[in-house]
């Protein structure tokens, strides 16, 4: 039971000391007192090896009684040392910027072609047969699918029996007007009386050219209720099947008319201003990975997609291999541009100088930063493209940039660790 409370009295001592000796350590200023007071104190207070007998004169308090006088000497020199004047040199991550324009930028697209119908019915209905599915290739003229024409062989009779309705009363006005001159002419019947006949007559002539035109419309209608290919090309997609009723100008079927084809790739609204009409892309289908194929940037959308918020961007294709296919996924690289002397530098050399972006600036053969506003022409994920600001050649800090000012002396780092 003794040894039990001497155990446990050693360690409260051992506790306590610790923790003077740790407020104390803190308040020392150089690393390397610090490293050599924790060292003193591990040292002292360790146990002896178990093979030594206790009488080797190992006691808390005798290590404590040895170790304080020389542990307070050593806080009071660690305090009393001032720090020096100057303070060290920080080393500093650089890159020298180059003026080499806009760097390579590589896209995934899709194969698409340049003209793309879709084709719908002018009159609504009842789909009755479609005569076509995805990926048939179809001819100029071609049936693809038909509506019920029941409705409409009826309007057809209809107008046929109005035009026929028509055509005999005018006959039959026509009969009245023949008959009825020489009796005005005779004064055996009043002058009004004719003119009414021809009145009517002139009435009848218009309504029978108007039922011409309404039997004409309906037969029109009827030729609507099959639906024929525009051109020559490739069913895309399907969107109506049997018994479906549709409106008229409701899509039924997506044509990829047969012509050039192209590549169609949506571009960031970072990299956007980074593409021009007529500028050289080299493109690579994935089902064709060792055949490089020559496109030219065609189109540039104005306005950005609502919900992809990208610009869609159409290259031509002049000369497709002919195992490509419409939909195959491409991989476009397109060209710097030629003349562009807008620099690009990694995002994390960007810093905020109140409300504008800036840089830090390293001479040369100075030790102390400069900072640069600058002009943003492009922002992306990992880099940004600057407008002007900074010149070919100066060296640019790219880590740590909310850590300096421009009274620390520092010096570019050579790469190496320490």
């Amino acid at each position: 039971m003794f040894s039990i409370l001497k155990r446990k009295k050693i360690l409260t001592i051992n506790i306590s000391i610790s923790t003077k000796l740790n407020r104390y350590f803190f308040e020392i200023s150089k690393p390397e007192v610090k490293d050599q007071t924790m060292t003193l104190i591990h040292r002292l207070f360790e146990p002896p090896p178990s093979f030594l007998p206790s009488a080797v004169g190992h006691s808390p308090k005798t290590g404590v009684r040895l170790a304080l006088p020389a542990l307070c000497a050593m806080l009071v020199a660690g305090c009393g040392k001032q720090p020096e004047t100057g303070g060290e040199v920080t080393r500093v991550h650089v890159i020298v910027c180059c003026e080499g324009g806009t760097t390579p930028m590589t896209l995934s697209g899709t194969l698409v072609p340049r003209v793309e119908s879709q084709l719908a019915f002018r009159v609504p209905g009842r789909v009755v047969a479609r005569l076509v599915d995805a990926g048939d290739t179809v001819a100029s003229g071609q049936a693809l699918a038909r509506l019920d024409e029941t409705p409409f062989q009826l309007a057809v009779q209809e107008a046929a029996a109005d035009l026929a309705q028509a055509q005999a009363t005018l006959a039959r006005v026509g009969r009245d007007v023949e008959r009825n001159r020489p009796l005005a002419q005779s004064g055996a019947i009043a002058r009004a009386t004719l003119d009414a006949l021809q009145t009517q007559q002139t009435q009848m002539q218009e309504q029978v050219q108007a039922a011409h035109s309404r039997l004409a419309q309906a037969r029109n209608d009827l030729t609507y209720t099959t639906l024929t290919a525009p051109g020559g090309g490739t069913i895309a997609l399907v969107q109506a099947d049997a018994g479906q009723v549709v409106a008229a100008g409701t899509p039924v079927l997506r044509l990829a008319r047969t012509g050039e084809t192209e590549i169609e790739v949506n571009v960031p609204e970072s990299r956007i201003g980074q593409i021009r009409k007529e500028q050289t892309a080299k493109v690579r289908l994935l089902s064709l990975p060792d055949v490089e194929l020559a496109a030219r940037v065609r189109e540039i959308a104005s306005v950005a997609d609502a919900q992809t918020r990208t610009y869609p961007v159409r290259l031509s294709l002049p000369e497709p291999p002919a195992a490509a296919r419409l939909g195959m996924t491409a991989s476009v690289r397109f060209d710097a541009l030629s003349g562009d002397t807008a620099l690009r530098l990694p995002i994390t050399a960007l810093f905020q100088q109140g409300e504008k972006p800036a840089v830090w600036i390293l001479p040369t053969d100075a030790q102390h930063l400069q900072l640069r506003p600058v002009t943003l022409a492009a922002m992306g994920t990992h880099d940004i493209i600057l407008k002007d600001g900074i010149t070919p050649g100066e060296r640019v800090v790219v880590a740590g940039v909310h850590r300096l000012d421009s009274t620390m002396p520092v010096q570019a780092w050579d790469g190496r660790l320490p």
